[in-house]
């Protein structure tokens, strides 16, 4: 059975946490690293995460954070899944819910969430890319 639902990073199931810490995540994301300080004690994070479960097992997230004055979507698929429109039912549901604004500026990471963005008709997106430790535009 597949489930949406919505928490913050600070409500997530512990083992939400480990799921996307270990194989949800690129390895050293801004996401991951965010994770792992709420689930050591160290920070508290307060940003909605949509959750996809599959038979009880998350298989996919999207979250949206306030940077540089824009709001951002993020998302990752577990790769057994891919291809489903996971990522964009949850990207939906942060709209539906009134988390994210189609009239806001949107900044993305990657091409494949510019790609939703543009389907969900968000007015204003930009891309950024890393170069070095820095985000710039794509």
């Amino acid at each position: 059975m597949n489930q949406i639902t919505i928490a913050t990073v600070d409500g997530l199931d512990p083992s939400d946490c480990v799921a996307i810490a270990r194989r949800l995540c690129r390895q050293g994301s801004d996401f991951q690293r965010e994770i792992i300080a709420v689930m050591n004690g160290e920070a508290s994070s307060c940003a909605p995460v949509a959750l996809w479960h599959a038979d009880g097992a998350l298989v996919g997230w999207a979250a949206s954070h306030i940077w540089q004055g824009s709001q951002t979507l993020e998302m990752f698929t577990d790769e057994r899944h891919r291809g489903r429109g996971i990522a964009s039912a949850l990207s939906a549901a942060l709209v539906a819910a009134g988390i994210v604004d189609r009239g806001r500026t949107l900044a993305v990471f990657s091409e494949s969430t510019e790609m939703i963005a543009l389907r969900l008709a968000f007015a204003d997106v930009r891309r950024y890319r890393r170069d070095g430790s820095d985000w710039v535009a794509a």
